[in-house]
């Protein structure tokens, strides 16, 4: 199949979506993509994204903020077949009722990231070697969060964030020497932690 042909701007976005959906799951919307290259119209990017769909190089689904697709790319999922609470006495079937676990909320929000975790510093909240943590962008946070934070030295820390007055404490598990320190700068709080068996 040819390559096809695009201008110069219309190759800047492609790249610009592309990134985007390969590196942070999802793409960006028609505003992000006005702001990242100075187009101040959405009629504007619109123009870009219908060429770039007429190419064959993304698809888009209607009424939908964040629907750009790579053409080549399958489509994501975001949601699971959840087939019930597990209690030990009903058969599966029985529990399978057509519901699903929608993670889009973890996707959709621009504000999360994630993180994988080091060592087993968090281990007494179950966050174990190699999980990703999934944290919201936050400056902020209350007693008992997990936060990634960064201390004195600018180094990244995941720990129980804690305060007293103006000091900081960020606690690991177990014997974990706790940091403490009134010169803490909070980059994020915990809101899911996925671990693949």
């Amino acid at each position: 199949m040819e390559k096809p042909v695009l201008t110069q701007r219309q190759d800047e976005i492609f790249r610009f979506l592309k990134e985007k959906i390969l590196n942070r799951g999802y793409g960006p919307t028609v505003r992000e993509i006005g702001a990242e290259f100075g187009i101040r119209s959405p009629n504007g990017v619109m123009c870009h994204l219908k060429a770039l769909e007429k190419k064959g190089l993304i698809s888009r689904e209607a009424h939908m903020a964040r629907a750009i697709q790579l053409a080549n790319q399958p489509i994501s999922r975001s949601a699971l077949p959840d087939i019930g609470r597990l209690d030990g006495t009903n058969p599966i079937e029985a529990l399978d009722r057509g519901n699903e676990a929608d993670f889009a909320p973890l996707f959709e929000n621009s504000d999360n990231f994630a993180v994988t975790a080091s060592g087993d510093t968090l281990i007494d909240a179950r966050v174990a070697d190699g999980d990703t943590v999934v944290l919201s962008r936050s400056k902020s946070a209350r007693n008992g969060d997990i936060v990634l934070a960064l201390i004195d030295d600018g180094s990244p820390v995941l720990r129980f964030y804690s305060k007293d007055g103006n000091r900081i404490k960020l606690q690991g598990s177990g014997k974990t020497k706790p940091i403490q320190s009134d010169r803490v700068q909070i980059v994020g709080k915990a809101i899911a932690i996925i671990r693949k068996l």
